[in-house]
This record gives structure tokens, C-alpha cells and sequence, in this order.
């Protein structure tokens, strides 16, 4: 059968950080009926490729501060490495922006 690699969505790669105490989305693209295998912090986690698509959800993780690897694998393998757990904020508006506190 034809193999496609396994690509995993452009946010995921070394230095990344994951959101903490939620369930983390991890998802990409490989051949149609690619078994997909994601490994990080303990949890082992396995999807079939759909319409060229993959995702699988991590379970709510502690703010870490301890650099971890994360593996995709399928027809090939990718390793990001020094990943962390903790807050993510996506922001977005003009240069004056500013947090306001309660």
C-alpha cells in the first residue's frame, strides 16, 4: 500500500506549551486507515487516519515546569522535544493592548 507520513498540526513542535488542566487536542494528517500513535507525559494515546485526518485528546495535565518529549508516530516518527505544561494565551488586537486585572 501507498504510505504517507504522518504530519502533526503546525502548532505542535519542540518548545511548545500544552494547556494545563484541560484535555489537550493533538491532531495532523497521514494516509487514509494510518494507525497513529501519540506518547507524552505518561499517557499513550492511538488514532485511525479519516479523510486524511488524525487527532486524539490527552488528559488534563499539572503545570510542569520539567521539559518533556513528545512522539507522533505512524509510517514515520516525529520527536518534539523540551515541552512543557502550563498556561496558554492566545491574544490578539492593537499594540496598545493591555491586560486588565480584577
Amino acid at each position: 500500500p501507498i504510505r504517507a507520513a504522518v504530519v502533526p498540526n503546525g502548532l505542535f513542535g519542540d518548545n511548545a506549551v500544552l494547556q494545563q488542566g484541560r484535555r489537550v487536542p493533538v491532531w495532523g494528517t497521514a494516509a487514509e486507515g494510518e494507525r497513529v500513535i501519540v506518547t507524552f507525559a505518561g499517557q499513550k494515546l492511538e488514532a485511525v487516519t479519516k479523510d486524511g485526518r488524525w487527532m486524539v485528546w490527552l488528559e488534563p495535565m499539572q503545570a510542569n515546569a520539567t521539559p518533556q518529549t513528545l512522539t507522533i508516530s505512524g509510517a514515520n516518527t516525529l520527536t518534539f522535544t523540551n515541552v512543557l505544561i502550563g498556561e496558554v494565551w492566545l491574544c490578539s488586537g492593537q499594540q496598545n493592548m493591555e491586560r486588565k486585572r480584577p
